[in-house]
Formats: structure tokens, sequence, C-alpha cells
């Protein structure tokens, strides 16, 4: 098994082995080694060049995103802490009485919740290109789905829907007051959690990619524990006679039917916003800040047409499933392919850096791609070879991750 130099003029091998880079630094001049003509403002004899002649240096890179700011750190996540607690507390208080008298019909909603739940996390981490988002950060966007939005959501929804209620009569309340609601309590609440989480830890939310999953998964937190609350009110809404049917029906009507197209991805098309924000340090341009507010308006648009008494159909409420579904999919494929481009870019720059052939660095960008770079290695060597390719993977994602434009 042919092992790569240090020097960088060794063929690169089909090998997938990613060579370390020389202790010396690259660019500088090693043992043996001859400066450059020009590298020093003087020719190959020692002649000194004028001004214009020599060696200008370029223009210093941009920053990347920042690194976590301790205070206001720490604020976020004493604030994603309380509301998450309260917003528990307050769920608790609105359906502990439900499931005690319905226990049995609660836990078996709670079990087919949480197969979905599992699922659906594992699918929403695994969507995200290059490698999945961090596991703690994850978990922190499902449960502020699960506590603080829609405790805070219950809330917000009762007072507003009250005000929609008594401006437009009880009739009207009736039937818009969802529509015009939910759209605005429910997506600023669930897409706070993503912002509490960029600002805990800026890394976890990087650009419009992570703004898309971080969205995803809060949207799936708020789904399930929403399910849960719908299945214990078609409870008594059926008169209690048979609560397992109910929750079987609920069960039905909001995974098998709508779920492709409900909370998950509304709230991924708004938490895309945040990514753009974010990946900015907070400060974007007009073209940055006009793109982040039309992201959000759609979130809000497409839960409008959800909750909206039109198309009520069951091919009627097909079509704006898919109008949902086909609205994040299209903002996931747009933020994924830019953003595998850069990753690319970046990775066929280290491996020209490290004297790797383009097309092997490139194929890092992928899990397949490291996957059969991988198996042309040797077994004993695979265990370095994919810690080296991790490390060009994180270093090529830091570089994606300066957004610029």
């Amino acid at each position: 098994m042919s092992h790569a130099r240090p020097e960088p003029d060794v063929p690169p091998t089909a090998s997938g082995q990613i060579p370390t880079p020389r202790e010396d630094g690259q660019g500088r001049q090693g043992p043996g080694e001859r400066e450059a003509p020009g590298a020093t403002g003087q020719d190959s004899e020692g002649t000194e060049l004028p001004p214009s002649a020599q060696p200008q240096p370029g223009p210093e890179p941009e920053p990347g995103p920042p690194r976590t700011q301790p205070l206001p750190s720490l604020v976020a996540a004493v604030v994603f802490g309380v509301l998450c607690l309260g917003g528990l507390g307050y769920t608790l208080l609105n359906f502990t009485g439900a499931i005690r008298v319905f226990t049995a019909e609660a836990v078996a909603s709670v079990l087919m919740l949480a197969v979905v739940g599992v699922i659906g996390f594992w699918i929403l981490r695994r969507i995200r290109p290059v490698r999945p988002p961090n596991l703690a950060f994850s978990l922190l966007a499902l449960v502020w789905g699960m506590t603080g939005a829609v405790g805070l959501a219950l809330y917000a929804n009762t007072q507003l829907g009250s005000a929609w209620s008594r401006a437009g009569g009880l009739e009207f309340g009736s039937l818009w007051g969802a529509a015009l609601t939910a759209p605005i309590n429910e997506e600023l609440l669930k897409v706070t959690g993503v912002v509490l989480i960029a600002v805990i830890a800026p890394r976890a939310v990087r650009g419009p990619v992570d703004g898309f999953v971080a969205g995803s998964l809060v949207g799936l937190g708020f789904q399930l524990v929403e399910d849960l609350t719908y299945a214990l009110n078609m409870i008594s809404m059926q008169g209690a006679t048979a609560g397992m049917v109910s929750v079987v029906q609920s069960f039905f009507a909001r995974v098998v039917l709508t779920g492709l197209g409900s909370h998950w991805a509304m709230s991924a098309v708004a938490g895309t916003a945040i990514g753009l924000l974010a990946a900015t340090a907070w400060r974007p341009g007009t073209r940055r800040a006009v793109g982040a507010l039309l992201l959000l308006l759609l979130a809000m648009g497409l839960h409008w047409l959800f909750d909206a008494p039109l198309l009520q159909s069951l091919l009627g409420i097909l079509v704006k499933v898919l109008a949902v579904f086909v609205s994040a999919l299209a903002v996931y494929l747009a933020v994924r392919h830019a953003y595998r481009g850069r990753v690319r870019r970046a990775l066929a720059e280290e491996g020209e850096e490290l004297g790797i052939r383009r097309s092997s660095a490139v194929a890092l960008a992928s899990r397949h791609g490291r996957r059969g770079e991988l198996s042309r290695v040797a077994h004993p060597e695979r265990p370095a070879v994919r810690a080296r390719q991790e490390q060009m993977v994180a270093a090529a994602e830091e570089r994606a991750s300066e957004y610029r434009g």
C-alpha cells in the first residue's frame, strides 16, 4: 500500500488516503528548497524588484460565522430553558385532566406518535447534506417544538382567536379563526426556537441548510404534541364512546393523510429564513433580508392555506398537503444545491493544497463518496484515513459557511 509522501509533487493515488500537510507549512521553504523568484521582492539573481513587480498581498479572507459569545449565549440558554418549562407547564395544565380520564387512549396515542417521532427525527437529520447536524442541538430543536412552542401557542392562539371573534362575530371567528391565528402565532413561536439555538451555538445554525433542518425538527416536535392533543379532543368530541377508535382516526387524519405537509414543512421554510440571517452574523444586506422575510411569509402563507376553510373535500385536502410539501421541497433543493456546491469547491481547494486528486477530494462531499474512497484503503489503515476524511470535511464545511453575497 503506497503512502503519500510529504512532498506535494507526488501524484495522488486512488486509495482515498488523505496525506497530512507538511510540517513546515504550506508555501514555506523546506530543507533544500529555494524560494520562488519574486517571493522576497528580488529576482532569481538577488536584484531588487520595483514595487510594481513585487508580489502584492491578496485580499484578507472574509470572516466566518461568529463564534459563541458567552453572554448572549448564556442569556439565550436561560430564556430557552425558562420558556420550555413554561410551555410544558401550560400544556400539562390544559391536558392533564383529559390524560387522567383517557389514560389508556393517551398512552396508545403516545406510543404511535413516538414511532413517528423516531422515524421523522432520523429522516430530518439525514437530509442535511454532507454530514448530519449536531445531535444535542437537534434534540434541543425537537424539545422546543414539543414544549416552549406548543405551550406558548396554546396561550397565544386563545387570546388572538378571541380577538377575531370579538371583531368579526362568533361565526366568523369559528370559521376563519384558525387560519388567521395559527400562521402568525405558531410560525413565529416555532422559529423563535431556531433563533435561540443559533444564538446559543452559532456553529449549529451556520446557514440556510442548518436553518431548514433545525426548523423542520422544531416543527416535528410541535406536530407530535399537537397530534396528541387533537386525539384527546377527538375522544371528547365523539362522545368518548370509543376512545381507541377516535385515537386511530385522529392518527390517520393527522399523520397518514396530512403529515407530509404539516408543521415540519412549514417550520423548515421559516427556519431557512433564520439560517440566511445567521449566516451573515445577523447583519444581512438588503437582498438577504428581503429573502428571509419572503421565506417567513411563505411559511405563514402555507400555514394559512393549510388551515383555511377552503378545499374541504378529500381531494382538496390532498392538494393543500401537496402544495405545502412541494414548497418545502423546492426550498430544500435550492439550499442543498448551493451548500453542496460550496463544500465541493472547498474540498477541491483542500485537495489541491494537500496533493490529492480533485475527484477524490470532491467525492468526500457525500456519505457515499466517503465510503467509496474508504473502501479502496487497506483495512488496517481505514481508521486513520477516516479520521483524515472527517478533518477535511469539517474544514470544508467551515470554509463553505463563510457566506458571501
